[in-house]
């Protein structure tokens, strides 16, 4: 390959800026960092600071989602507006002060807003939205209400927070029909309304620019570009998801290399499953293989070489909502324990997509950015969303500074065979200095440090005869820069942990957590009325004060029920530890007497316990749900099934109610005011931990309290859980272990081991029992030694889902303990492995 000075495009603006990577803020994924900046901000501050700050910021752009109450695939944004007369809310939600939060870090930050769905107030005049022929069908009245919605939004973020957005998409996330009228009535609406305040910055709001048209895998919106004047003027960015080629046309191309307009990786996946836990994969591949982080770089790669994309932004880079959920597991950083502040960095993912940042100025022209130079850029990798063919061949990507004195190669290898290049240097002013090599890969033996080899400095290159020769091993990334960083400790690998340790939320003794919404007024106004430690699945419940006391109200009716994106459920929410075991939740609620409609039974109030896996956002996801109706009808659901019916003779829906919902072993029991509707005992497959889901109709219910307590006070606690790849568990004998599979699978890792005489895994943990977890669709058998013990010879698990516990043993003496397991017969599956004190 060669790297030739003159080649280098200095004149196309931001067609060909290296703008690093983005991150998008959606479908619920940054919720819970609310609770980490007023519950545990050191933690907050630390998490901002890996991803938007230093003198090498990971993330250039910071996407947000214009909210509409409806479950987005991972869960709810809430509207900034549910009327066309009530100002624009942008307290609501975390995307907002996020921008906010991150810009203080990084001031050069870019931002975009765009939209997944529609809020009710607007559903009547949108409804043709989701049509074949959206363009033609929505009519032209719909478009002011529409446009005073986003509108209405930026101005308030502004007027909240200071910042003006840069990029706006009026069409509909991931549609397969853009709006193409509607996009230019939009983009001239935008440039040139003057209806504003006296100090608001009206000629920087005209320069908001347009990206369009987010569609997922479809590449029309390219050639349509190209076919039409007046879109392609008024369009400066376009963007599109999980493909990284062009069109059969080649537009996205032309649109970058001929017509200067930016292309982006708009939407694309962040490395599934840690790589400290894919670097013990039976497969070999270490920090490589399918969705890997080099699996991501080489898209990256790949969709400039292809189609010009030069952002990529990663849905999401921080998952800040609870596991379970659609898409769980694939992220930089895991946010889900607010209460303690604790959080996960990939340190894997991070550091590969450092290989790219840390070695060149990433942003917008204005910010000086180095610009990609594309002779000297290719990618024979095959595959469009995941690349995973031919792996082996040539994969690079040549960044230069404008003024042609630096130049940054990054090459990715992720195939088992060693990779060496000849590297030609012409026409720089830096063509004589040698190159800076860093490297990283997994570690050289088992159950070595997983990041033994991260980020390696291995020295210098010599150029001889104007050339450089550089090996990249398997299942690497190597970066060669002229850039001289060896000092800067900004760019030397550091274990990203978090500043706390992984407790369990748990209050006291005798309750895990309760909650009466009594907040602090500056507490309440600068969260939106956002409950602590919630994520609504469905719907919107926000805090409110009535007759001077907080009070937990969902917010949405029938009538005021979004447009979907794809689908959504009734109103629901989920809150706690996925540890919590043997519990009772105490409910202090009121019914709405006042919205009536034709069924009885759709005005509910419902109780889930022990949800783990939560793909459709309903309460019926967890596995035990009490429901109860205006009409006094009861319903105990199991696994989504209806066990049991009852009845609550002269229920008075004008007046609150105490309804409690719990279990202890396996028995269940619900009361209505202290008067108990069901007993239950669970004698197939139950269930043995996890969080808590409330649920309603779409009524205007209030909930004054919630307790979370105890069944046992005396009952060990799970305090803590490691996966089946965790570095704490070693393995013998006939397992195979499995990265990046599905995402109701913890970690999406999965150890399946077939019976033999040296099949085992073992562990050593302090405390008074264990769990184990995994998917049991057949019968094996096990054999358990503790401490040298055979304590249960011939142990048969329990049928299992995923993420559900299929072995729970207690009751050991308090101290130290080590476990050999031996599957003796049959396949058995482990997925994570709990402990008890």
């Amino acid at each position: 390959m060669t790297i030739d000075g003159d080649l280098l495009e200095t004149t196309a603006q931001d067609a060909n800026t290296f703008k690093g990577f983005g991150y998008l803020s959606c479908n619920n994924s940054s919720r819970l960092l609310l609770d980490y900046k007023w519950e545990q901000p050191a933690s907050y501050q630390q998490i901002l600071q890996i991803l938007f700050g230093g003198r090498h910021p990971l993330m250039s752009l910071l996407k947000v989602e214009l909210g509409d109450d409806a479950n987005t695939s991972s869960g709810t944004e809430p509207a900034p507006k549910r009327s066309a007369e009530e100002p624009a809310n942008v307290m609501r939600g975390a995307g907002y002060q996020l921008i906010a939060d991150a810009k203080r870090l990084n001031p050069r930050l870019k931002t975009c807003l765009l939209r997944w769905g529609e809020p009710g107030y607007l559903r009547p005049l949108w409804v043709a939205v989701k049509s074949i022929d959206p363009d033609h069908n929505v009519p032209e009245t719909a478009y002011e209400p529409m446009y005073q919605f986003y509108k209405q939004t930026i101005v308030a973020a502004y007027n909240q927070f200071g910042y003006l957005f840069d990029y706006v998409d009026p069409d509909r996330n991931e549609t397969k029909h853009p709006m193409y009228r509607w996009i230019k009535w939009f983009a001239n609406r935008l440039h040139t309304d003057q209806e504003f305040s006296t100090d608001f910055p009206i000629e920087q709001y005209h320069q908001i620019k347009i990206i369009a048209a987010d569609q997922n895998y479809e590449t029309d919106f390219g050639d349509a570009m190209l076919s039409d004047l007046d879109l392609l003027n008024q369009v400066a960015a376009v963007g599109y998801h999980y493909n990284t080629d062009d069109s059969p046309a080649q537009a996205y191309t032309q649109l970058a290399d001929q017509h200067h307009r930016e292309v982006w990786y708009s939407e694309g996946i962040a490395p599934m499953t840690s790589g400290k836990y894919r670097v013990r994969a039976t497969s070999g591949e270490g920090i490589g293989g399918k969705q890997s982080g080099l699996d991501v770089a080489n898209r990256l790669i790949k969709s400039y070489v292809r189609s010009r994309r030069s952002l990529y932004i990663f849905q999401p880079a921080v998952a800040a909502y609870y596991p379970g959920v659609n898409y769980s597991h694939k992220e930089l950083i895991t946010a889900n324990h607010p209460w303690s502040g604790y959080f996960e960095v990939d340190n894997v993912g991070l550091q590969i997509m450092r290989h790219f940042t840390d070695f060149a100025r990433a942003g917008w022209a204005e910010d000086g950015a180095w610009r990609y130079l594309p002779s000297a850029c290719d990618s024979g990798v095959g595959g469009t969303e995941n690349l995973d063919t031919h792996t082996d061949a040539p994969s690079y990507l040549t960044l230069v500074a404008p003024d042609k004195r630096h130049y940054s190669l990054i090459m990715v290898n992720d195939s088992a065979t060693p990779r060496r290049y000849t590297v030609t240097l012409r026409h720089l002013a830096a063509i004589s200095q040698p190159v800076n090599i860093w490297e990283s890969r997994g570690p050289e033996q088992d159950y070595a440090a997983y990041d033994e080899n991260l980020k390696q400095y291995l020295g210098q290159r010599k150029v001889v005869n104007g050339q450089i020769e550089i090996t990249v091993p398997a299942y690497a990334i190597v970066t060669a820069t002229t850039l001289d960083l060896v000092d800067d400790l900004e760019v030397r690998y550091t274990r990203q942990l978090a500043p706390r340790t992984n407790d369990l939320l748990n209050l006291n003794q005798n309750v895990f957590y309760q909650d009466s919404f009594a907040y602090a007024d500056r507490y309440q106004a600068n969260r939106g009325g956002t409950p602590r430690y919630t994520t609504d699945q469905g719907g919107a419940f926000e805090v409110q004060v009535q007759k001077g006391r907080g009070v937990l109200r969902q917010e949405i009716t029938e009538q005021e029920r979004a447009l979907d994106w794809e689908y959504s459920y009734a109103p629901n929410l989920t809150f706690g530890d996925d540890r919590w075991r043997n519990y009772t939740v105490e409910i202090t609620m009121q019914f709405d007497d006042r919205l009536q409609q034709n069924s009885p039974t759709g005005n509910y109030f419902g109780i889930g316990l022990y949800q783990v896996t939560d793909v459709k956002g309903r309460l019926e996801s967890a596995p035990y749900v009490f429901k109860l109706a205006v009409d006094g009808s009861c319903q105990l659901i199991k696994n989504d099934q209806v066990v049991a019916l009852s009845y609550v003779d002269g229920l008075d829906v004008a007046k609150s109610h105490r309804l409690s919902f719990g279990i202890s072993g396996n028995q269940l029991t619900a009361q209505v005011d202290r008067q108990v509707v069901f007993t239950y005992i669970d004698t197939e497959n139950p269930h043995y931990s996890g969080r808590v889901k409330l649920g309603t109709g779409y009524y205007h219910t209030v909930i004054t309290k919630i307790v979370v307590r105890k069944t046992n006070h005396a009952d060990g606690i799970q305090y803590q859980r490691i996966d089946d790849l965790d570095e704490r568990l070693t393995y013998q004998g006939g397992w195979q272990h499995e990265c990046g599979l599905g995402n109701t699978i913890w970690n999406r890792t999965l150890s399946t081991g077939r019976a033999g005489t040296n099949t085992q895994f073992a562990f050593s943990f302090a405390g008074t029992g264990f769990a184990l977890y995994g998917r049991q669709t057949q019968t094996s058998h096990l054999k358990f030694e503790v401490d040298g013990k055979v304590v249960s010879p011939n142990f048969i698990p329990q049928v299992a889902a995923d993420k559900v516990e299929n072995t729970v043993m207690l009751g050991l003496p308090t101290g130290d303990h080590r476990v050999v397991v031996t599957v003796m017969a049959g396949v058995y599956m482990l997925d994570a492995v709990g402990f008890y004190r």
